[in-house]
């Protein structure tokens, strides 16, 4: 956690150069992000987990939730929520997740993406999976 945390410090130099922009989020297909971020996402698909993508051009984040990947006899994860919170210097990442043993429910949201749209320069982004404090599985961005 602390070496993500680090990577994340010497990579997060975000910051809101437009006095209107504000710190919003909104889900967005995968089809609707740039070729990199695409292939960014590509390249992790195979991994469960929360991916992060700091497109430092546009001021925004990119986030990926992926529980598409399901071992059999085991529960799959599903995604029930998403949210921002800005304090001071930091940025958290909220969402909720659940488990299913239901394979065929397709109204269950397994992989869900979203672009965060920054409004200020941040020192710190943390992630929160159903209140508790998590870590990243992949984090990358580009200048």
């Amino acid at each position: 956690m602390k070496n993500i945390l680090i990577i994340l410090l010497s990579i997060v130099t975000l910051s809101g150069c437009n006095a209107n922009s504000s710190l919003s989020f909104l889900e967005v297909s995968q089809e609707s992000i740039s070729k990199d971020i695409q292939t960014f996402f590509q390249g992790v698909k195979e991994e469960n987990g929360v991916h992060l993508y700091l497109d430092k051009k546009n001021n925004a984040v990119f986030v990926y939730l992926n529980g598409s990947n399901v071992i059999q006899d085991e529960k799959a994860v599903y995604f029930t929520g998403f949210d921002i919170e800005s304090e001071n210097d930091k940025l958290n990442l909220l969402y909720k997740s659940d488990e299913t043993s239901d394979y065929s429910n397709s109204s269950l949201e397994h992989e869900l993406f979203y672009k965060v749209n920054i409004d200020k320069r941040y020192k710190d982004i943390k992630l929160f999976n159903n209140g508790n404090e998590t870590s990243f599985g992949t984090i990358s961005g580009n200048n």
